[in-house]
């Protein structure tokens, strides 16, 4: 009786609604404790991003001065803004949230990881860039394979990732784009 409660204990924590995880689970989800309103656009404050793009670099992006973040903080003024950046692609991986991460660099040790959400997300459904980023998402699936070593054009808003604390060639500031809403060759 012990294993079978066990076992169902744990039947109902992978049934339940909420963050699915697996980077190959089509439902897939950004956790709770991510800032998720935020990185998803669909929070209240989501309506006031401006669209037109700021042409900038992954050094000069970067290199921008923020306040820390903490999973509380509602979208930064820096959030409310949305940037395109050309670079060379150096990786590209699939978070065990789903996303697809495309991280640029500057060939001088400067990063910035730029993301597509899981378009399975029941999150996802709600963001004012659903559009936009369900053919980022199909982008990124047809060219996955082409992507590591070539330049790409990248826009997308502007979202301060809560610091990691550990070493993964990220932007100084943790600043990133997601959700990505254009990318081409």
């Amino acid at each position: 009786m012990k294993y079978f409660s066990l076992l169902f204990s744990i039947c109902i924590l992978l049934l339940s609604p909420g963050c699915k995880k697996g980077k190959n689970d089509p439902d897939s989800c950004n956790g709770k404790n991510t800032r998720r309103e935020v990185k998803l656009a669909i929070d209240s404050l989501a309506v006031d991003i401006k669209t037109v793009p700021i042409i900038t670099t992954v050094d000069s992006i970067g290199s921008i001065s923020l306040s820390e973040v903490s999973i509380s903080s509602t979208r930064q003024d820096i959030e409310k803004q949305v940037f395109t950046i050309t670079a060379e692609v150096h990786k590209l991986s699939k978070h065990r949230d789903g996303d697809w991460k495309v991280k640029l660099t500057d060939g001088n040790d400067k990063f910035v990881n730029c993301e597509s959400p899981n378009m399975g997300c029941q999150y996802v459904k709600n963001s004012i860039f659903y559009t936009e980023m369900d053919v980022v998402r199909n982008w990124i699936e047809d060219n996955k394979d082409d992507l590591v070593g070539k330049t790409v054009t990248i826009t997308g808003v502007a979202f301060i990732d809560i610091d990691h604390k550990y070493p993964r060639n990220a932007a100084e500031n943790e600043i990133e784009i997601h959700p990505i809403l254009d990318i081409h060759f």
